[in-house]
């Protein structure tokens, strides 16, 4: 299973609501003291991921 870490909160959400399943949550080696959610990649997180970012520009 392919897995993807999440540092922004509101992306993380915003995934949630488009029913992107979230696996776990951590605490983020690359920077110590953040939060990482770690969701399933498939075809439709990939989807909703580049939706998110496409609304973000």
């Amino acid at each position: 299973m392919l897995t993807k870490c999440i540092l922004s909160m509101r992306v993380a959400r915003d995934l949630l609501a488009r029913g992107c399943k979230m696996i776990d949550v951590d605490t983020s080696t690359a920077r110590p003291g953040n939060v990482v959610f770690i969701f399933e990649v498939n075809e439709h997180f990939n989807k909703s991921l580049a939706e998110i970012s496409q609304k973000g520009r």
